[in-house]
Order: C-alpha cells, then sequence, then structure tokens
C-alpha cells in the first residue's frame, strides 16, 4: 500500500482567506494551522496543498509571484515544524474550461504520480 496523503485547500484553510492573496506579506497562516498540519504529519499522513489561482489567468498575478508567495508558505510552515510534500495549483480563470482547476481532479492526478499515492486512499 501507498502512503496516504491529506489534499489541502490553501487559502482559508491553511492561511487565512483574505479574496486573493497577491504579494507574499499578504499571507498569514490561520492560527492553529500549524499544529494541526504538524498532527497529521505525526500520523504519518503526506501534505500535499492544491489551490485554484485564477489571478494567473486574470493578469494579477504571474507564477514567479505565486512562487514567492509560496515560499513564504513554505518558511511559514516550517517555523512551525511542518513541510509539505507538493503544492499544485491551477493558473486559470473559472471560464477557461481546464481538467485541473477544483473541482475537477487534474491537479490530484499530478500529485499522484510526482507522489506515488493512490488519490482514493487520499483525503
Amino acid at each position: 500500500m501507498s502512503r496516504r496523503f491529506v489534499l489541502l485547500d490553501r487559502d482559508g484553510t491553511i492561511n487565512e482567506e483574505i479574496g486573493y492573496v497577491l504579494r507574499p506579506d499578504e499571507l498569514r497562516l490561520i492560527p492553529g494551522a500549524g499544529q494541526a498540519l504538524r498532527e497529521l504529519r505525526g500520523l504519518g499522513l503526506g501534505l500535499i496543498v492544491l489551490t485554484n489561482q485564477s489571478p494567473i489567468g486574470g493578469g494579477a498575478l504571474t507564477v514567479a509571484d505565486l512562487e514567492e508567495i509560496h515560499a513564504r508558505l513554505t518558511d511559514l510552515l516550517a517555523a512551525e515544524g511542518v513541510t509539505l510534500d507538493g503544492i499544485e495549483f491551477c493558473p486559470h480563470r473559472p471560464d477557461d474550461g481546464c481538467a485541473c482547476r477544483k473541482p475537477r481532479t487534474l491537479m490530484v492526478e499530478r500529485a499522484a504520480v510526482a507522489l506515488g499515492f493512490d488519490p482514493a486512499e487520499a483525503w
């Protein structure tokens, strides 16, 4: 059996929901999120973030900007003793009809291939 993973949304689940996070300094962890993720890790679970990022498709954010935001997320979580196994994002707008935007499943499929897990065994 492959390692089991928890698939997490980013905004409003790990970091505070403020609308679109467009700069690294706007990203703040929800109080207790680090501890909760540390507890999941303690159970031997992998952690993957799946996040829709339509500001890229709308031109308000670049992939490089998003990488800086995710570097801040990684740093904030590291300070809480947490590491992520991966971050997948969809850069498309809701009306683009892509296969990756949640609730569609391409981000999950990409993560499963990259990390070798069965999505049916994930939470």
